[in-house]
This record gives C-alpha cells, structure tokens and sequence, in this order.
C-alpha cells in the first residue's frame, strides 16, 4: 500500500525537473555542454563520435527520459526499470548543474553543494527503489530456480544407474567415509599418546618404584619372620623325627615278633601240609620285618640305637 503513495512522490521530482527543461532547454545548454566534454574526454575515441554535439537536444532527451521514467515510476509500471532509468538521468546534475566544486562565488557555491547533497540522496532511494521486488522474487532468483527445474528434468530424462552401480558407488562413498574417519581417530590417538606420555612414564615409573618397595619390604618381613621362627621349627622337626623313628622301631620289632611266632608254629606242627603253610607265612612276615627294618635304618642311621 505505501508504494501507491511512495513512488509518486519520488517521480514527482523528476517529472517536474523534466518538464523544466524541456521548457527551458536552452538555460540547461551550458551545464549539458560541460557534461558532454567530459563524457568526451572519458570515453575511448572510437565511442566519442556516438555522443551528440547539439547541448540543446541533449538536454531536451534528458528532460523527455525524465519525464516518461518518473511517469512509469509514479504509475507503478515496470518500477525497477523506471528507477535505473532515473538514476541515470541524474548523473548529469551531479556532474553539471551541481558541480559545486567550479563555482567562484561562495552563495552559488553552497546552493551548488545543497543541490548535489539533495540528488545524491535521490539517487540512493533511486537504488533502493530498483531492488524492490514487491515481496516477489527477483529475476535472478526466478532464473536460478527455473534452471534448477531444468536440470532436475534433464536429470530425471537420463537413464539411472543399474543397481549394482548404485551399490557400488554407496560402498565407495562408505569406504571413504571410514578411511577418514579412521584416520582422523588414529591422529586423535597420536596427538592423545604424544600428551600424555610423559605423564604415563611418571605413573609408570611411581609403580615399579612401589612395588620394588613392598617386594623389598615383604622380604624383609619374611627374613625376620623365618629367624624368629626357625628355632621353633628345628625343634618340633626334631620331635617329629624322634617319633616317627620310635614308630619304625616299634613296627619293625612287631614285625619280627610276628615272623618268630610264625617259625615257632612251624616247629609244632605236625602236619606237613600244614607246616609248610606256617612255614610261608614265617617267611612272608620275615620279609616284611626285614623290609621295615631296612627302611628304618635308612631313614633314622645311627639314631636307632
């Protein structure tokens, strides 16, 4: 709703000024003719013979541009053209009428300067005005959408991949992926092992030191714990021996009881078959008092006595 109020009132300005020189075309004629000098001197020479020599009938085109840009622009037709338009039209004031900088006398040079002040801020709602859109999408995005459809179309007309291709392409891309992502992590495993490195020898270090201690320590407790001991455990091994070697002796001696009960049976027997039977068993028991004796003997030695 505010471009039907905003629009008329900038190209009324321009509408007027056109009017105004299309009246009065010849009190425009000096500013113009310095303006098409300096075009001359700017533009390369094969270029300079396009601009026209007559000031009169440049300034009257300039003043018609005027007025049809600022009647469009009022009217809300093409409004971005009819702003750029404008805008164009207004270089000539800047660069003639308003061109402050040439003036000697000090008044005409601050209306100059107000002048120039004033275009150059209607040239920039001139700016503003040629990007406006009205909400709607610009050209170059309707053209950067369309060429997207385009090409999706093109995209959709050309045959597909089979599916082993597409298969084949989804690994690729997934190898990919993995090998970055392993090599990332295994850089994050460096750079974490060259951090703290130091640290883990430190701990490292701390550790052995430790344990070397408690080995030491546990030896030395065992050392003392072994002489405290030790007299302790020769003597209950002494016991021990002089009882077991009582209980070889006593063994053996029962078992050579046992053998001379035998051959005494053997003796008062009367019956052979019997008495070779007694006779047998005499010298089985024998045998094993002599294999107890034997093994006491080795066992114990001397000490048997």
């Amino acid at each position: 709703m505010i471009r039907k109020f905003a629009r008329p009132m900038l190209a009324s300005v321009f509408v007027w000024d056109g009017v105004d020189t299309l009246r009065n075309a010849s009190d425009h004629v000096a500013e113009t003719g310095s303006v098409l000098q300096r075009l001359r001197k700017v533009v390369p020479a094969q270029y300079a013979g396009y601009i026209p020599n007559d000031p009169e009938l440049a300034a009257r085109a300039v003043g018609g541009l005027k007025v049809g840009a600022g009647s469009t622009l009022a009217l809300g037709k093409a409004p971005r053209t009819s702003a750029a338009v404008l805008a164009l039209s207004t270089l000539p004031n800047l660069l003639g009428r308003n061109a402050f900088w040439e003036a000697e006398d000090s008044e005409e040079k601050n209306n100059r300067r107000n002048g120039f002040i004033t275009n150059t801020a209607l040239l920039g709602a001139l700016f503003i005005a040629t990007q406006d859109t009205e909400g709607k999408p610009s050209l170059a995005w309707r053209a950067s959408k369309s060429a997207e459809r385009t090409n999706k179309k093109i995209q959709k007309a050309l045959p597909t991949k089979s599916e082993q291709q597409k298969f084949a392409d989804n690994l690729s891309d997934r190898a990919d992926e993995f090998s970055t992502k392993a090599s990332d992590w295994f850089e994050g495993a460096k750079e974490y092992v060259d951090d703290n490195k130091d640290d883990w020898q430190a701990t490292g270090k701390d550790l052995v030191d430790s344990a070397r201690s408690f080995i030491e320590d546990s030896a030395e407790q065992a050392k003392s714990f072994i002489d405290d001991n030790k007299d302790d455990w020769l003597s209950t091994a002494q016991e021990n021996a002089e009882l077991a070697r009582k209980k070889a002796v006593k063994a053996a001696s029962k078992a050579q009881e046992r053998a001379d009960f035998a051959r005494a049976q053997v003796d008062t027997k009367a019956n052979k078959h019997a008495a070779k039977k007694a006779s047998k068993r005499a010298e089985k028991l024998q045998k094993e008092a002599s294999k107890k004796l034997d093994k006491a003997i080795n066992k114990f030695g001397d000490r048997l006595n």
